[in-house]
């Protein structure tokens, strides 16, 4: 046996659950192996903290609600809506939805680039607009020949 394996044994070694031949074999396992040795102590010190705890008294009429509630629940079954949108689908769905919009913007064609008709015809124009001396008469001139 490895490890692994022994220390699965561990909490039925604590209950005195093994029987002879495997307690006495994970006892020499234990001599000699100091992982198996602190892994028992921490279930020890486990168990101990566990049993030390005090015990959890359910309300009186815990169990006349337990059974009322199962009758109700036979009665009107959940419709099978209720069955259909858990959260877990609610969340598979949400996460599929966001994949197909980021999938849709990733590979949608780019915009096409907004082309300026030319406003003069020749070259000299051109220039001429892009004078900064021009005033603002003088450009509308150009534009307007």
């Amino acid at each position: 046996m490895i490890c692994a394996e022994r220390r699965a044994a561990l909490v039925a070694y604590l209950d005195e659950e093994l029987g002879a031949t495997e307690r006495a074999e994970l006892e020499s396992h234990l001599a000699g192996c100091p992982e198996c040795r602190l892994a028992l102590e921490a279930e020890r010190r486990l168990s101990v903290a566990l049993t030390s705890l005090s015990p959890v008294e359910p309300p009186p009429d815990f169990e006349a609600r337990f059974w009322a509630r199962i009758a109700r629940e036979r009665e009107h079954p959940a419709g099978w809506w209720a069955r259909l949108f858990t959260r877990r689908l609610a969340l598979a769905v949400g996460g599929a939805a966001a994949v197909a919009v980021a999938a849709v913007l990733a590979l949608r064609p780019p915009a096409e680039p907004d082309i300026d008709l030319p406003i003069v015809t020749n070259a000299e124009d051109y220039e001429l607009l892009e004078d900064p001396d021009l005033d603002v008469i003088e450009v509308v001139d150009v534009l307007e020949q």
